[in-house]
């Protein structure tokens, strides 16, 4: 657990060294990226999308029916895609090749979760946090070694009746949009919670000064090792431009750029679909023929119908 907290706060110190370098440039290469609060607009209304597409019956209220089904749809695309054979089982070694799977496809990711072991295993805590069987471990209720698709309904469940219980502040058994961004700010809370009792390690309620400088040190150390690239024990220049140079790359991916035909840029441009980009024909079926193989299904039950009634005289 403690390592997990670690490894949050030593993104956090890397994004703030990268993000430091990168404003002190006079060619902003993020001059192009979206502000904090296009940003927070951005995910604000993907989170009201995901909403709206969970609320099934329109009435601007979640409940736990249409929780359990939005989450069983988002969790299940995991599963079935870590599901390779297709069996409702997922083995470790499945959950292994998925994760391999996307660690290579994003070697970043991969270096800092290579140097994130490498760091712990030098470190004095003894103690190992892997992401993937950490979470291969909560869903694995009957401690099989694999993950059934009843477990990953379960856990679900159980999810998201904890939530609503949480959440649910007016007891109506819904939850409004309200409640889900002050269930939203209560996580925040908690977390700070939790961080601060992570580094009081004596357990006294208060900070001490060796204890506040800790749980920064720490956290910047594993920043440190993971902005040394080469892992010599130093940070070049050439390094630190590297880094700069991965980070815009990610900041951009997050950026989906709307496409000139999208209806909201078409009411904007005032364009019609095919002057924004080209439409393409799509075959149509003939009426006359479907009519004609509705025409030989209907004579074809009348047929079978008269044929049982007369083998029933």
């Amino acid at each position: 657990m403690r390592a997990r907290v670690l490894f949050g706060m030593s993104v956090l110190s890397l994004g703030m060294v990268a993000m430091s370098g990168v404003a002190r440039a006079d060619d902003n290469p993020l001059q192009d990226l979206p502000n904090p609060m296009q940003a927070l607009r951005m995910m604000q209304n993907i989170g009201r999308t995901m909403f709206l597409a969970a609320d099934v019956n329109h009435d601007g209220l979640l409940s736990q029916r249409e929780a359990v089904d939005a989450n069983n749809t988002l969790i299940g695309g995991f599963f079935f895609n870590a599901d390779r054979d297709g069996n409702g089982v997922v083995t470790q070694e499945e959950a292994r090749q998925v994760q391999d799977t996307y660690l290579s496809q994003n070697p970043w990711a991969k270096y800092i979760v290579d140097t994130v072991k490498a760091e712990q295993k030098n470190s004095k805590d003894n103690t190992q946090f892997d992401p993937i069987q950490a979470f291969a471990a909560l869903l694995d209720s009957n401690n099989d070694k694999q993950i059934q698709a009843s477990e990953v309904r379960e856990l679900v469940q159980t999810t998201t009746q904890s939530i609503f219980a949480s959440a649910d502040t007016n007891r109506d058994g819904k939850m409004s949009e309200a409640e889900i961004y002050a269930a939203m700010a209560g996580g925040a809370r908690a977390w700070a919670q939790f961080a601060f009792q992570q580094a009081d390690t004596d357990n006294s309620g208060t900070l001490s000064r060796n204890e506040f400088d800790k749980s920064i040190v720490e956290p910047a150390n594993l920043a440190f090792q993971i902005l040394d690239l080469d892992h010599n024990g130093q940070i070049s220049q050439q390094e630190a431009q590297q880094t700069e140079r991965t980070l815009i790359t990610q900041l951009r991916a997050l950026r989906l750029p709307e496409p000139p035909n999208s209806p909201l840029k078409l009411i904007e441009t005032g364009k019609l679909p095919e002057e924004a980009a080209p439409v393409p024909t799509l075959a149509t079926p003939d009426p006359r023929q479907l009519r004609n193989q509705s025409g030989q299904r209907d004579q074809s039950g009348q047929r079978n119908q008269s044929g049982q009634r007369g083998q029933q005289r």
